[in-house]
């Protein structure tokens, strides 16, 4: 009997790639033929998508949204006197009655945006930010109050926003507990072989981290293929190196030690799993015009696989968007507005796509960053903050309003604990819950996902940001009493 050949340095090599390829992206996926089991499962009538894009950094998003009434933009611009945008440049918004006044501006590079704001599919909340109890300037001053740990820093606050913990006390993302609720509410068996509800386009990440119900990753254009540089393509050479790659898989099933065989069976089926999503992605035709930035790629995949949903047997979608370059300290102005620019451009795409599909009201898409930066600026740029405001939009926002409580732009005002870092009115915990309740979870669901919820008493734990939901529970928010426990 011939046995395999452990001197064989190149073998050995493809083989401990090949099993860290399997182990790292394939886990969980090794039913291939469960696709297609579970297509029929999947209901056009109930369907949701929420998609985070996280801005990697922390936004200013004081020139992102700007108050244009006199007194107040004077205000503004005496607080950052080399970075203040041209009030005659603002793009000019409205914001329903009620919702922190009439008078405001969004930056230049952001015209998708405003429409979208002015059409009430994009509404923005105001203020947000990590927080364990409500908590005043006064407050953060005495230190009378917990803090989220670390303020100010990037990693611990990344780590916050995304999961409630920090790098030093690491904790499972609330996207990955949202999808894992989500999943056992969908009744879906663990090991279950499905496509996971978890989707990133950005490779691993803290909102989704820690997910049971696994983590699928997407490239810019679809399902990262195992083999991608052996596809066939017509082309003699690849079309050789394809055959010997599955030549060498064929090889390692059949005559090598069983964790060499595992390693090559769990590749080659990861791979056939890979093939499977793209195909169903690929039968899926949008013809909005997406921009060529690979974020408005990576949107464009979003979409795609949003009209697969079908076809991927999947009722509930959670998606991971990371998008970096926003520590503004130097040359702000100048890469602020590319940044601004290249969001707006993409998430306007995003939601025509969605339109277009069909299926604009079951998906809502949010942004969320590090922190928002300091009020006063550092010469050219501005520094780490705390609160600070993100979008959110879709065809069921009740947009075109602010949400939240906006605070002064001025230095020294009531919500500014030095420097024009403004603690926020808003949690995170909030936020992620309004989703959770939008995505079909309860109260019971909501408190265990985000603990701190209680601290912000009776009614704050729903914003009413969505129709269908806000229509749900006449809007009155979900309460300790309703819902699912």
């Amino acid at each position: 009997m011939r046995m395999s050949r452990p001197e064989d340095p190149a073998r050995r090599r493809l083989m401990v790639d090949a099993t860290r390829i399997a182990l790292g992206s394939a886990c969980g996926m090794a039913m291939l033929g469960r696709l297609q089991m579970v297509q029929a499962a999947s209901r056009a009538d109930d369907y949701r998508a929420l998609v985070c894009l996280f801005l990697l950094g922390g936004n200013d998003s004081y020139n992102m949204v700007v108050p244009r009434n006199t007194s107040d933009y004077a205000s503004y611009a005496a607080a950052r006197p080399n970075l203040a945008i041209a009030r005659e440049t603002l793009l000019p918004i409205t914001p329903s009655a009620g919702s922190a006044g009439a008078d405001w501006g969004l930056h230049p590079a952001m015209p998708e945006m405003a429409a979208l704001f002015q059409q009430g599919k994009a509404a923005l909340l105001a203020n947000v930010g990590p927080l364990i109890v409500p908590t005043s300037a006064a407050d953060v001053q005495q230190q009378s109050v917990p803090l989220p740990p670390e303020l100010f820093s990037h990693i611990d606050q990344q780590a916050h926003a995304m999961s409630l913990g920090s790098e030093v006390a690491a904790a499972p993302g609330w996207g990955g507990r949202l999808a894992d609720r989500l999943t056992e509410r969908l009744g879906i068996p663990a090991g279950s072989g499905r496509l996971p509800l978890s989707l990133t386009l950005s490779g691993n990440n803290a909102w989704q981290n820690g997910a049971s119900g696994g983590l699928y990753t997407l490239g810019a254009t679809g399902a990262t293929r195992l083999d991608a540089s052996l596809r066939s393509t017509g082309n003699a050479r690849w079309d050789t190196r394809r055959g010997a790659f599955n030549a060498l898989l064929d090889l390692g099933k059949r005559e090598s030690p069983v964790m060499v065989r595992a390693a090559a069976e769990a590749t080659r089926t990861a791979r056939d799993f890979s093939e499977s999503v793209n195909a169903a992605i690929d039968g899926v035709t949008i013809t909005t015009p997406f921009p060529s930035s690979t974020l408005a790629q990576q949107l464009r995949t979003v979409a795609r696989v949003i009209g697969a949903r079908r076809t991927l047997g999947q009722t509930r979608q959670v998606f991971f968007v990371g998008f970096g370059g926003w520590d503004t300290h130097d040359r702000m102005l100048e890469d602020h507005q590319t940044l601004l620019g290249t969001v707006s451009q993409a998430l306007g795409a995003f939601h025509q796509a969605t339109v277009e599909l069909g299926i604009s009201a079951s998906v809502t898409s949010f942004t969320m960053s590090d922190f928002g930066r300091t009020l006063n600026n550092n010469g050219d740029g501005t520094d780490h903050g705390w609160g600070g405001h993100s979008w959110v939009l879709g065809g069921d926002v009740v947009g075109g309003r602010f949400y939240g409580t906006m605070n002064e732009y001025a230095l020294g005002s009531p919500r500014d604990a030095g420097r024009g870092r403004m603690v926020p009115t808003t949690s995170i915990e909030q936020l992620g819950a309004t989703f959770a309740r939008w995505m079909g979870l309860g109260y019971g669901d909501a408190l265990e996902i985000f603990p701190n919820l209680p601290n912000f008493g009776a009614g704050a734990d729903y914003l009413p940001m969505l129709a269908s939901t806000n229509a749900q529970l006449n809007g009155t928010g979900f309460t300790r009493n309703r819902g699912k426990a």
